[in-house]
């Protein structure tokens, strides 16, 4: 990183940017044009420790996103905070915005087990409902009528302009 005076570091810090952010941009190589990417934003559930940062996606049996990851499980993300811009009235060039954000490279797997298929959707609703009263549980069943991704990552970094 070259501004090293921006770099967050350690699972605590990075996990607080993270709890921020309420989408995840997920880039792969398109399975169609492998010399084209392919981006998608998509909601996400999350663990990290240890320095291993586990993202979890939902969606349907079929579709782009999964063949893209069957055909190379590589991939990139990206997730930011925007914060208040400030304006340098005497230097334009000067202005820019507050954020936070996190970027990492991982790989890519659809997630068999269910087990681990039911926990990773109660990280994505517990994300999608912060502040709700309950855990989210799901069963083997409801599990089944979706398909679960997680990209795995021991590659990625925070950065943040702090107001």
């Amino acid at each position: 990183m070259r501004r090293k005076d921006r770099e967050v570091s350690g699972d605590e810090n990075i996990a607080k940017i993270i709890e921020q952010c309420t989408t995840c941009h997920v880039a792969m190589m398109d399975d169609a044009d492998t010399c084209m990417p392919y981006v998608i934003p998509l909601s996400f559930g999350y663990s990290l420790k240890d320095g291993v940062l586990e993202l979890y996606f939902h969606c349907a049996h079929v579709g782009k996103k999964l063949d893209c990851i069957r055909k190379s499980p590589n991939v990139a993300f990206s997730m930011c905070v925007e914060n208040r811009i400030e304006i340098h009235e005497d230097n334009y060039c000067k202005s820019g915005r507050f954020y936070a954000s996190v970027v990492g490279q991982g790989k890519a797997e659809i997630v068999e087990d269910v087990a681990e298929k039911c926990r990773g959707l109660s990280l994505l609703m517990e994300r999608h409902a912060a502040g709700a009263p309950h855990k989210f549980e799901f069963t083997p069943e409801q599990a089944a009528t979706v398909t679960v991704f997680k990209i795995t990552s021991t590659n990625f970094t925070g950065k943040a302009k702090p107001e």
